[in-house]
């Protein structure tokens, strides 16, 4: 296979797709916490990023279901992949919420503290591709009528 054709093939991969979206998530993500812990000390930092968490989490879902999901066919309501995909990446938080509060109970140093946020964004991606497809975006035939 040329080269263009398997970088052509890996770019149309749902992983990459979902990839993709995930770092548009973390982004959003990234900037409240940095916004609302780091920069206004409006919250403490494993606080931030359950606020920023929840915003990526829509925007993360709005862009999964559009794009890198848009193929599969549902026999459940938006709603209720909008509830499957919460309950799924609720996982996800936990492990960022936790490692950065462990981390904030041990030192109040930024470094540190931004280390177990990305150790926690890493962690969570894992749990979040593997539940996506088993669990919010799971394909399943259809009965022909």
């Amino acid at each position: 296979m040329d080269p263009r054709a398997w970088a052509r093939v890996f770019l149309d991969s749902r992983f990459v797709r979902v990839f993709v979206i995930g770092g548009i998530g973390v982004l959003v993500q990234t900037a409240l916490f940095e916004i609302l812990a780091v920069y206004l000390r409006l919250f403490s930092p494993s606080t931030a990023v359950v606020l920023g968490a929840e915003v990526g989490i829509l925007t993360n879902f709005y862009l999964n279901n559009r794009f890198s999901f848009h193929d599969r066919q549902h026999n459940l309501s938006l709603i209720s992949r909008v509830v499957r995909f919460h309950l799924v990446v609720s996982g996800s938080v936990l492990i960022q919420w936790l490692s950065v509060f462990i981390t904030e109970r041990q030192t109040s140093n930024l470094l540190f503290i931004h280390a177990a946020y990305f150790a926690g964004i890493v962690l969570g991606f894992a749990w979040n591709y593997t539940l996506y497809l088993l669990f919010v975006w799971r394909h399943r035939e259809l009965p022909n009528v």
